[in-house]
């Protein structure tokens, strides 16, 4: 086995770890009175019944990412195509076959929730974190990055390898041309203008829950989320371009791509514990029963997805997790998801085809 694949073998195992620590907490990142996406009592979580359900969603969804990743590696060392396909949605989709199965056990458990809501009439503050100057920053990168392709344009090669097999050796190119060069440029830009989107609607029409005794918020948690998403531009600016600078650096190697996945899943453990924390003081009053979070269990298919014709909000806060979801019997939810999708597949199937 040559070390590249040795590498994407660590590679693989360290991510499975990610989601499995990730499976496991989830039941955590919840309000008190959430339990799997379902409306229960406050005091629901401390029963028998609720540490049942919850060790039992725990033990299934490991077992189904340890089952994932066996075939994994297996794929991968075997060069099994299918393993690696079945080991993947085994990762991917175990942990959620898992809760949806949990949360049907929450289900006769269900408690009324509380559907008083209140609001503050002063205007929204809607300015993206560091003013238009540092949202502006992401791009800048990339602009930097295209005219310095632009000034070594003809120390591009004519035609240069873009992908590279476990063995090393390169299996993909594109040729020197505009949207050979730039297209990586074009395509992190569009990502990052819907991240840098997301963001600003999640200031402007995300409804926030406030502290039922108060109507106030602790602390702004809109706003923690647009300085989140703006580390998450910066980062992928600087991926964007390093692909785009391939034809001039050729291939970086597995070693630092691999240090550099391993940093980034180090940091994503005290991170989501830093946002989940950012989030408690929307977390039920102590004095005052507020059960729920505004919403309806009907509403919210499999618990993931919520969908309610009558709510006006386009967003609105996750049942479990972290952050908000959209409102799918909305219009502008569909076009959204319709973008997030369309740029990225047009890339692979319009751009890459033709080199």
């Amino acid at each position: 086995m040559s070390g590249t694949a040795l590498l994407v073998g660590a590679l693989l195992i360290g991510t499975a770890v990610l989601i499995g620590w990730i499976a496991w907490k989830l039941p955590e990142w919840s309000r008190p009175s959430i339990f799997f996406a379902v409306t229960v009592s406050s005091l629901f979580r401390t029963q028998p019944a609720a540490a049942r359900i919850q060790s039992r969603y725990r033990i299934q969804a490991l077992a189904i990412v340890r089952l994932g990743s066996a075939l994994l590696l297996a794929g991968l060392w075997s060069d099994l195509p299918f393993a690696l396909i079945v080991g993947e949605l085994c990762v991917v989709a175990g942990p959620i076959v898992a809760f949806v199965i949990a949360r049907e056990a929450v289900l006769p458990h269900s408690a009324k929730p509380t559907l008083v809501r209140e609001a503050v009439l002063a205007p929204r503050v809607a300015h993206l974190p560091g003013g238009w100057l540092l949202q502006a920053g992401p791009f800048v990168v990339l602009v930097a990055t295209a005219l310095y392709l632009n000034a070594h344009w003809d120390e591009i090669p004519e035609r240069f390898p873009v992908h590279w097999g476990l063995d090393g050796q390169p299996n993909g190119w594109s040729t020197r041309t505009p949207m050979g060069i730039y297209g990586p440029l074009l395509l992190g830009a569009a990502i990052m203008a819907g991240v840098a989107v997301t963001a600003y609607e999640a200031l402007c029409h995300a409804r926030v829950v406030r502290m039922p005794d108060t109507g106030t918020v602790h602390r702004d948690v809109p706003h923690q989320a647009g300085n989140f998403l703006l580390a998450v531009e910066f980062f992928l600016a600087t991926c964007f371009s390093g692909v785009a600078l391939l034809p001039l650096t050729g291939n970086f190697g597995a070693v630092p791509i691999l240090i550099v996945t391993i940093l980034l899943i180090a940091a994503l453990f005290p991170l989501t514990h830093w946002l989940n924390v950012q989030r408690a003081p929307f977390a039920d009053s102590p004095s005052h029963e507020f059960v729920g979070d505004g919403t309806l269990d009907e509403h919210w298919k499999l618990g993931l997805f919520y969908f309610n014709p009558d709510d006006s909000a386009l967003l609105v806060e996750k049942r479990v997790g972290i952050g908000w979801t959209l409102n799918f019997a909305r219009g502008l939810s569909w076009v959204i998801m319709l973008l997030i999708l369309v740029l990225p597949l047009s890339f692979v199937f319009v751009i890459l085809p033709r080199h």
